[in-house]
């Protein structure tokens, strides 16, 4: 059915049959009608006197049954809006969202305290660049669109995994906690990192393994006006080192991922190991073969520049489709025309037959 708009109606207001309002003329007939019986066309009696007429007190009830054709006309006029049927659109949507659930993982320990991915002209650790990275892949810039659909966690670790944000969509929260987000470093009286303390060292295979426990259940989540449907499953795994603790090997975290169907994307950070005035390669087979029983991708940043640039290839190899319906409630506001059509025509009614009645 298509609605129109009429001239000197409300914006909102919409009519359904505005070929009705046609019907409008019939308020005219009573006019004309007045017209062709005009008095010199009526048949009359001249009276000499009308002082009795009027002392019998029927002049200003005859002018007083002015109103009764009127009350006619504003119940005929009632009626005839109420059938062009007046509506209000009420537009409501519901969102289909099939998208991916991304769980961060974010190696905190101390050698990310290193500030080989600095950004020219700023001096920043490993960590901070990454902070800001992560915040640009999650809100968008004008290089990256965002992820405004996903489900997205976020998980630390050093010698232990912590995981500090659940898989959600309320990336504000998720934001807070990456803000507060620190390394774990251990320093002497004089400001100097010293010794293998337990929280400087990396266990990488416990961190994935509590990735993929976060994931592994997780197929449809649902909110406010949406529903969520989980296609893809993926871990971001970034670190700085080779593992060097923890319980559980990474080959079989890689493998345990493997088995549930999520995807790893391994990112090493940095241009190496620091020892002294050099820096060492890392060995990164193992991150380089948990990306490719996983069907991820690995990825080396050797500085801010290239890390945006991995962040941005996986932004364009996980994307969400989202489908938004649309609907329509139309509510009628044909009702209060017809409560007044009604009122008029029964005031018009009870007016003629009592007060303002007259003497056949």
């Amino acid at each position: 059915m298509t609605h129109v708009h009429l001239p000197l109606t409300p914006e909102w207001v919409l009519w359904p049959q505005p070929w009705v309002w046609a019907l409008l003329l019939l308020l005219v007939l009573p006019g004309l009608w007045v017209l062709w019986l005009r008095s010199r066309r009526r048949p009359v009696l001249r009276y000499s006197d009308l002082a009795a007429l009027r002392s019998a007190g029927g002049a200003r009830t005859g002018r007083l049954r002015l109103i009764l054709p009127v009350l006619r006309m504003a119940a005929l006029a009632g009626l005839i809006v109420a059938v062009a049927r007046p509506q209000r659109p009420d537009e409501s949507s519901r969102v289909y969202a099939e998208g991916i659930a991304i769980q961060m993982v974010v190696d905190i320990s101390g050698s990310m305290e290193d500030t080989d991915l600095s950004p020219s002209g700023r001096r920043m650790s490993r960590l901070d660049v990454v902070k800001e990275v992560f915040r640009r892949f999650v809100e968008g810039d004008g290089e990256l669109p965002g992820r405004p659909n996903d489900l997205i966690g976020m998980i630390r670790f050093a010698l232990y995994p912590d995981s500090v944000c659940p898989l959600t969509l309320d990336h504000a929260t998720l934001l807070d906690v990456l803000n507060e987000t620190q390394l774990i470093v251990w320093r002497d009286q004089y400001g100097q990192v010293y010794g293998q303390r337990d929280e400087n060292l990396t266990a990488i295979g416990d961190a994935l393994a509590l990735a993929v426990g976060r994931l592994r259940e997780l197929k449809r989540t649902s909110g406010s006006g949406q529903q969520y449907t989980v296609t893809s499953r993926v871990v971001i795994l970034l670190t700085d080192g080779e593992n060097n603790a923890g319980q559980i090997d990474p080959i079989e975290a890689g493998e345990l991922a493997a088995t549930y169907g999520i995807k790893v994307y391994g990112i090493l950070a940095g241009t190496g190991e620091r020892r002294g005035p050099f820096r060492t390669p890392v060995d990164d087979r193992e991150l380089r073969h948990i990306a490719e029983v996983t069907g991820g991708r690995y990825f080396h940043a050797h500085d801010h520049a290239s890390l945006k640039e991995v962040y941005r290839e996986i932004d364009a190899l996980e994307r969400t489709r989202t489908e938004e319906r649309r609907f329509v409630h139309w509510g009628e506001l044909a009702r209060p025309w017809l409560v007044v059509a009604f009122i008029c025509l029964g005031l018009q009614t009870l007016l003629d037959a009592t007060w303002l009645r007259k003497i056949p």
